[in-house]
């Protein structure tokens, strides 16, 4: 294979124009209610861009990218890990050729432009743009003996690059899909590479309208899995090859998972006049999603139905019953919890799959938190469970336009840059728990020299743009500061000196992972607009934010607890590669010190009692991490078994039976659960072996 400096070539770009009359430069992120007022709309979507559905369809039957046209060697597959349609959606300004002269120059290296049929003759008049490499085509040109004619003229471009490499094209009996039939197009890449397409196409059409083509999916897939399987064991030279990739690699020790659930709730159709029942065009965008992220991952889709109201109900009442940390009812919590658990499922079974057994990661397109659920058979929350990526699909242009193109992946590896944005006062009384955590950071870094971190005093709006505006090569950035959540002004943000900030601005320069070490910046019960998905708008990759105001000494811990993982995967000392990962293993042990955590009046007896000094010079704390609770927690039961674990340590220790007294009267809250991470964290690696390569190659080709 060529080098990566000629890889330019395995990029297929996608270009879809829809028609405008007049384009609106000084875009507002937060949109008003009004705007929407004669637009039966559930999630915000602007419906200009209906006209392009039946073009986003169409090229999600063609191949992903040059590798798509190629029989690939088994490694490359078993590396893959995030591939999608680069698919780039432009107005084509009708009144303002000026303006539209502009847009034009974004369509570079084009590989295909669809646009509607109104405007196909004044997209081909216009000379500043370049021919792709498949042509221009119009919506009403788009069948399926286009498809294989695209297969195969991309095919014979690859080949002229590559001749030495075996060309692999979609099976002539392969063909357009429609309606449920598509839940197999995220099957395509995998079954292509097998020559199983034609497999798919004559099963899927023995299946009546109707049948369950979630469970037709779960099984193909699986069939194609266990001939790669196959494969390796017949070639001993493979299988050595392959055998640590596929350790690293959870996607074949289990099946990601995509998952598309709309809905709002009641409070946004009250007041703001959206509509309850999804829109045909809102259901079909949703799936595009679904369906392109999960042709990304190599993952089954799972398009669920409209969210019940009831889920939101508990959702919302869970959120405002732990507004005051002092009022908190933790046996309240948990009975939230499993109610909304029973409630998920209820959606899941008529899927049948199986979440907890054979699911490894799961990405959710939703603007509700399904890892706060407790499953069936489980007494922990999903999060603690599964790695899971949320996608917030309100608004839902913003949502459309933030998954259809191609992102970069993000690699930690090797330099790290962490800007620690410190926007609570000195004169705070929770201020001295926030230079806890500084020191913390400062203190694990201090013999990284490829790790560097910096504390930016932060009072104003201002500094806080020029802060970021000065350090634009930052890797992380983690925000200390105050939230405010309005709900009747529906929106939550930070608290910046005297001023609420929304990160609204369209000239921010952000890192590409946010840390919002604040109050209540993302609650989801009743649809509010969130800084946190207004940082995504802004470029971040991942933002990590929480429901409920959060109690500041336990958020020291957890976030310490974060970047001690990050700083450890870097070095190599697990298996863990991606920040999604890393999270949800931190999620998932964290039980303990939310277990003896300090309560809102102050120390008790169980945390004093975990971290003092015995005579023998160990805690009980450290006991329970390095040797009591080794090998016997389960992620589904990550709760239970720590109460159990630590019971037995007191009991040992004498204080058995406060100990149970304490645990049956106060309970313990699950503070960590109501943080999410939005955006793609799955796509910001810690550590990768390849990645690293092509680091330490190119720093020598740029000495």
């Amino acid at each position: 294979m060529r080098n990566d400096k000629n890889f330019h070539w395995i990029i297929f770009n996608y270009y879809v124009l829809f028609p405008i009359n007049q384009f609106e430069q000084n875009y507002k992120p937060i949109i008003q209610a009004c705007s929407y007022d004669s637009i039966p709309t559930t999630h915000l979507w602007d419906d200009e861009l209906n006209v392009v559905i039946p073009a986003l369809w169409y090229i999600l039957h063609l191949p992903r990218m040059g590798f798509d046209v190629f029989e690939n060697d088994i490694e490359l597959v078993l590396h893959s890990h995030d591939e999608p349609h680069n698919i780039i959606v432009c107005p084509f300004v009708r009144n303002n050729p000026v303006f539209q002269k502009e847009i034009n120059r974004i369509l570079v290296n084009a590989t295909l432009i669809v646009c509607p049929d109104d405007i196909y003759q004044d997209v081909l008049c216009c000379s500043d743009i370049t021919k792709p490499l498949l042509g221009i085509y119009k919506i009403s040109d788009l069948n399926t003996e286009l498809v294989h004619e695209h297969w195969k003229q991309l095919s014979l471009y690859a080949r002229k690059i590559e001749p030495e490499i075996d060309t692999c094209i979609i099976d002539s009996e392969f063909r357009l899909t429609f309606s449920d039939e598509r839940k197999i197009l995220p099957l395509v890449p995998l079954a292509n590479q097998l020559g199983y397409t034609k497999q798919l196409v004559e099963e899927i059409e023995k299946l009546n309208y109707g049948s369950n083509h979630n469970m037709y999916a779960i099984a193909m897939r699986q069939r194609i899995i266990d001939c790669y399987r196959n494969l390796i064991k017949e070639e001993p030279d493979v299988k050595t090859r392959t055998e640590k990739i596929i350790i690293e690699n959870p996607n074949f020790n289990g099946i990601p998972l995509v998952i598309t659930l709309p809905g709002i709730m009641s409070s946004q159709v009250k007041r703001f006049n959206r509509v309850k029942n999804l829109p045909q065009n809102e259901r079909e965008i949703i799936d595009i999603l679904g369906c392109h992220r999960a042709l990304a991952k190599n993952a089954l889709w799972l398009s669920l139905d409209t969210i019940s109201q009831e889920m939101f109900t508990e959702l919302s009442a869970l959120e405002e019953h732990c507004k005051d940390s002092k009022k908190i009812n933790n046996l309240f919590v948990w009975r939230t919890l499993r109610r909304i658990g029973k409630l998920l499922n209820n959606r899941l079974r008529a899927s049948k799959i199986d979440i907890i057994n054979h699911v490894s990661q799961i990405t959710v397109f939703s603007d509700f938190p399904i890892g706060l659920a407790i499953l069936d058979g489980c007494t922990a929350p999903l999060c603690c469970i599964k790695s899971i990526s949320y996608r917030p699909l309100s608004p839902l242009t913003k949502a459309f336009q933030y998954e259809m193109g191609k992102l970069p992946q993000v690699y930690f590896g090797r330099k790290l840059k962490i800007v620690l944005a410190e926007c609570v006062e000195k004169s705070d009384n929770i201020r001295r728990y926030c230079d806890v955590l500084t020191n913390n950071l400062k203190n694990m870094v201090k013999n990284e020299p490829d790790i560097d971190i910096v504390v930016e005093e932060i009072s104003t709006v201002s500094l806080f743009k020029e802060m970021l505006d000065k350090h634009r090569d930052a890797d992380i950035l983690l925000i200390s500061a105050h939230g405010t959540y309005n709900k009747y002004r529906n929106m939550a943000g930070l608290v910046i000196g005297n001023e609420i900030w929304m990160a609204d601005d369209n000239n921010l320069h952000v890192p590409p992972v946010v840390l919002l070490s604040a109050c209540h910046v993302m609650p989801r019960g009743r649809g509010v607009v969130s800084v946190g998905d207004l940082f995504i708008r802004a470029g971040a990759m991942a933002v990590l934010g929480t429901f409920i105001p959060v109690d500041v000494r336990r958020n020291t811990v957890l976030i310490t607890r974060l970047f001690i993982e990050i700083f450890e995967v870097r070095k190599g000392w697990s298996h863990i590669r991606t920040l999604d990962e890393i999270w949800s293993h931190v999620v998932c042990t964290n039980a303990v010190h939310e277990i003896i955590a300090p309560t809102s009046s102050g120390h008790n007896k169980l945390e004093i009692w975990a971290n003092t000094k015995k005579k023998d010079g160990t805690f009980p704390q450290a006991e329970f991490k390095n040797k009591y609770s080794v090998g016997r927690l389960r992620s589904t039961h990550t709760y239970d078994d720590t109460v159990e674990i630590l019971r037995e340590i007191a009991y040992k220790d004498g204080i058995g039976e406060y100990y149970d007294s304490f645990i049956k009267s106060n309970g313990y809250f699950p503070e960590s659960v109501f943080y999410q991470f939005i955006g793609m964290p799955e796509n910001v690696f810690i550590r990768n072996d390849v990645m690293s390569e092509w680091y330490d190659i190119n720093k020598k080709e740029n000495k």
